[in-house]
């Protein structure tokens, strides 16, 4: 099984942000002595600027650099 691509993993971000702050989720719970712990709002809105900015800066472009001619 493939990775997923990066705008996959900010679709994903940004769904379970969304989730989250509408309500659908808790930060933690705990059932029959077993613990569960979502990863915090803050982090997932860092990892969700920081896709942004992954796919921002890979828009398909190619750069190169230019040293100009040694005369």
């Amino acid at each position: 099984m493939a990775a997923p691509a990066k705008q996959e993993m900010l679709d994903n971000v940004e769904n379970a942000i969304n989730v989250r702050i509408s309500g659908g989720a808790v930060q933690s719970y705990s059932i029959g002595g077993r613990n569960l712990q979502y990863i915090p709002l803050t982090e997932l809105y860092k990892l969700r600027d920081q896709l942004k900015r992954e796919i921002a800066g890979s828009g398909g472009t190619t750069t190169y650099a230019s040293f100009g001619n040694p005369s």
